[in-house]
């Protein structure tokens, strides 16, 4: 089995959408879902924001669970707004003595991690206080650029200062780089780079670019085999009333994935007002701009190996 997880650079999508969950006939085929994004490379679980996406991947966790000793699970966190965490006091292998859950994410308003997830799943807020759950969780405060690693085989991650690459990452190693950028209002967002086996993914949602884009995110990105990138807006939308939200419209998505040299860009965090046709419009104008350009759907797989 290890071989065969080995072998996988898998990122599947469970929660697509921004602002807040919008179920219902309209967002069927894209889902309702908020921000959540797993992917599995080197045996590991690695889940990339807590939007009520993660309620069905943690369903999903557990039914793998059965028989097993334990579970090793990293989330990490773009940001403090609420439709990126809204689903972590139901995210149910934190109920579960077997979870070793590392938790990464940023410094904001001079808060740790720890101290902007722990009031989410304690009360008044919330019935259960994840201070007496039985899972293992240790809580990572990104403060500067970092980077993660797992060495082959290994079980827990290294975190290092500096996201300075080398030129590839060692055999069998996984690698996370985290950076901030100051594009969304007004703390700002982490965005992630994932690489491992050669190949490399972006997670930046809630990004906007007034003007030109920043040139560090460019050279953060720059060569990535999949981009998935916030593009919230139409361009018509934006202009008249979305400026200084702190979310991109598809050309700028498209204008970064252009520049900065990547393989496909995915469209993410799509605004809740806009149905499922809106967002299949939203695709056709991309591939103009960008022809190697998809519409982030709950349930699409990419296997980076495959």
């Amino acid at each position: 089995m290890a071989n065969v997880e080995e072998s996988r650079f898998l990122v599947r999508f469970w929660g697509v959408r921004g602002s807040y969950p919008t179920p219902g006939s309209h967002t069927l085929r894209h889902g309702g879902n908020t921000s959540c994004v797993e992917i599995r490379a080197g045996g590991q679980t690695l889940i990339f924001d807590a939007g009520s996406g993660i309620i069905g991947l943690s369903s999903a966790l557990m039914q793998k669970m059965n028989g097993r000793a334990d579970l090793n699970v990293s989330l990490f966190i773009t940001h403090g707004h609420s439709d990126h965490l809204l689903g972590f006091p139901f995210f149910s292998p934190l109920f579960d003595p077997r979870t070793n859950l590392h938790l990464f994410g940023p410094q904001l308003a001079g808060h740790s991690i720890e101290e902007l997830m722990v009031p989410l799943m304690s009360p008044p807020y919330f019935p259960v206080d994840v201070r007496q759950l039985p899972s293992q969780r240790t809580f990572h405060t990104i403060v500067d650029d970092q980077c993660i690693t797992w060495k082959r085989g290994a079980k827990d991650p290294v975190v290092t200062t500096g996201t300075e690459k080398a030129p590839t990452a060692a055999e069998g190693e996984i690698r996370i780089l985290a950076r901030f950028t100051h594009s969304h209002p007004s703390d700002g967002a982490i965005i992630y780079r994932i690489e491992y086996a050669g190949r490399s993914v972006v997670y930046a949602t809630d990004v906007e670019w007034n003007g030109d884009i920043e040139q560090s995110f460019l050279d953060f990105i720059a060569g990535a085999d999949l981009l998935i990138h916030d593009a919230q807006y139409t361009t018509p939308d934006y202009e008249k009333e979305k400026q200084g939200f702190g979310h991109s419209t598809v050309f700028m998505a498209t204008l970064a994935a252009r520049i900065a040299g990547v393989q496909e860009l995915i469209l993410f965090h799509h605004e809740p007002t806009y149905d499922d046709n809106q967002l299949d419009l939203m695709e056709a104008e991309a591939r103009a701009h960008f022809a190697q350009t998809r519409s982030a759907c709950e349930g699409m797989e990419i296997d980076l190996l495959a």
